[in-house]
């Protein structure tokens, strides 16, 4: 019986100590695949914010070559911090134009705004301007530009 007895104080499970330390393990494993896969929301967000913007840039320059006399003579220019303009329904389109763009497409970036110049030559310029500080709080705003010639 002694045998027995001796053999049984040999066996041991794990100790309190060693289950500690594997959840320990454990937890940070979780935090770090929590923040990964966080940035990765941040980037795909950006990323759709990108896309979204270079549609939005697309679909202003191909009302520019639909009324290609008004843009050339200035009539869809916009400064920085221009407020979009309100359409009223009759001639010249352009204001029309660009208050159905402001509100339809510029409204699906956050904080969207645009800087839009066409030049006599009918090289035009269309840059798209939102917010991307959930992305990256460093960088609040995002620029996207694109020049075509109409």
């Amino acid at each position: 019986m002694s045998t027995h007895v001796a053999r049984a104080s040999r066996i041991r499970g794990f100790t309190m100590v060693e289950t500690l330390v594997a959840l320990f393990v454990l937890a940070i494993g979780v935090l770090g695949v929590t923040a990964l896969h966080a940035t990765s929301l941040r980037g795909g967000s950006s990323s759709h914010y990108r896309s979204q913007a270079a549609l939005v840039a697309y679909d202003l320059m191909d009302r520019l070559r639909a009324n290609r006399n008004a843009a050339l003579n200035g009539d869809y220019n916009l400064a920085a911090g221009d407020d979009p303009p309100t359409g009223d329904g009759a001639a010249p389109l352009a204001d029309d134009d660009l208050a159905e763009w402001f509100d339809a497409r510029l409204s699906l970036l956050p904080g969207g705004s645009a800087v839009v110049a066409c030049a006599a030559d009918g090289v035009c310029t269309v840059s798209v301007i939102w917010n991307d500080s959930r992305a990256d709080p460093n960088a609040a705003n995002q620029q996207f530009d694109f020049t075509s010639e109409i």
